[in-house]
């Protein structure tokens, strides 16, 4: 997990620590813990401080997962048709 830059992305959307810590449901020494790196997100965690910091998958990918998942590019040709 790259600590410094989900710092930065919660620092950047004017969120505090006590902010996320309340969004995931613990405390803000526990958030605390981990934002810097010493105790894992869950999943549900994840998807909650992605959604209050609106990260990108990119961001995602880099900040919880080191920059391991394929993140797969998607062309506007190939997408479904939507109605307006």
């Amino acid at each position: 997990m790259d600590a410094m830059e989900l710092k930065i992305a919660r620092i950047r959307k004017k969120k505090s620590a006590k902010d996320l810590a309340f969004a995931i449901g613990k405390s803000t020494a526990s958030y605390n813990k981990k934002e810097r790196g010493e105790v894992r997100f869950s999943s549900d965690e994840i998807t909650t401080v992605t959604k209050e910091l609106e990260l990108t998958p990119e961001q995602v990918n880099a900040i919880f997962f080191d920059n391991n998942l394929p993140i797969w590019q998607v062309s506007e040709e190939r997408l479904p048709a939507t109605k307006v």
